[in-house]
């Protein structure tokens, strides 16, 4: 058998003291850290989850009160909408009650300036008439002739109150 096979029992013991005096330095002096580390690692993660689920309950728990603040908002807007419809529709009834009212005020006036007016000129008619009436008796008197005579100057007095009518 060549001499690279054979085993040394000197290397192999050298070789396996060697390695597990290393571990042994290996586990105090760089294992323990090196644990350590990997743990406050592990630890800082899970810490950061943990506080990432609490901002997401903590966001859903916002994301809700802003929906039902929004519901409110909406709700309140929706409330005033109505009420300024309303009140809209009150001042426009209002105002057409105050435009009736005006309106009736006017007609009432005018019927009244219409009386008054037609008053007046029934009392100008009735002195015109009555003055025309003693014109015509005493143009009748003064040329009392015959009836003939007399039923001409009266339908001359006629055609004299109607041509002003006429024109």
């Amino acid at each position: 058998m060549p001499s690279f096979l054979q085993p040394d029992l000197q290397q192999i013991l050298s070789q396996t003291l060697s390695f597990f005096l290393l571990l042994w330095v290996l586990r105090r002096v760089a294992w323990k850290p090196l644990l350590g580390i990997l743990d406050a690692r592990r630890a800082q993660i899970e810490r950061e989850l943990s506080e990432a689920a609490q901002a997401k309950v903590q966001l859903a728990q916002l994301q809700a009160d802003v929906n039902k603040r929004l519901a409110v908002i909406e709700d309140e807007a929706r409330v005033k909408l109505q009420q300024a419809i309303l009140e809209g529709k009150r001042i426009g009834i209002e105002v057409q009650e105050q435009a009736r009212a005006q309106a009736q005020h006017i007609l009432t006036k005018a019927k009244e300036t219409v009386e008054l007016e037609l008053a007046k000129a029934r009392t100008t008619l009735r002195n015109q008439v009555a003055a025309m009436t003693v014109e015509a008796v005493e143009k009748v008197l003064s040329h009392k002739l015959d009836a003939q005579a007399d039923a001409a100057l009266v339908n001359a007095a006629l055609d004299e109150l109607e041509r002003p009518a006429r024109s």
